[in-house]
């Protein structure tokens, strides 16, 4: 995955989460499950994006809704609630040393952990906002995410 992407997705997405869009009282929930969260250490960041920003996917300086909790080792669960019905891309970004970016090697592979709904390969770019989004209709939804380091 570029280095690009991580920055990126770091710095537009997760970090932005004070200027989130509230969330209307009707509509159905989204569980995302993360698997294969590697350590308790830092915290894990859930991005949900609008076919809005579809061109800018993961890059978008605006997230529909987003969230973060203490890592925990294994698998984790975070719900969104009331999202209308629609099109939503999930990404997600395990920041393991509190920096607020997810951290590169020397041949800019990441050494935190990422992923994206419906798990698409991504060794060569990010997914697009279609490979990674989800519909959301009147019932609830769960999705399952595994995170790649």
């Amino acid at each position: 995955m570029p280095s690009s992407l991580i920055a990126a997705t770091a710095t537009a997405g997760f970090v932005t989460l004070a200027g989130l869009v509230a969330l209307p009282a009707a509509g159905a929930d989204l569980a995302v499950e993360v698997q294969g969260v590697r350590s308790d250490t830092g915290h894990l960041f859930v991005a949900v994006q609008t076919p809005l920003a579809a061109d800018e996917f993961p890059y978008a300086e605006e997230l529909f809704a987003g969230t973060h909790q203490q890592a925990r080792e294994g698998a984790m669960r975070f719900v969104f609630r009331a999202l209308p019905p629609g099109r939503y891309a999930v990404s997600v970004f395990h920041d393991e040393n509190g920096n607020g970016e997810i951290d590169l090697g020397a041949a800019g592979i990441p050494t935190e952990g990422y992923g994206f709904a419906n798990n698409p390969p991504s060794q060569f770019g990010p997914p697009s906002f279609e490979e990674a989004a989800v519909t959301i209709g009147d019932a609830s939804a769960k999705v399952m995410i595994w995170i790649a380091y």
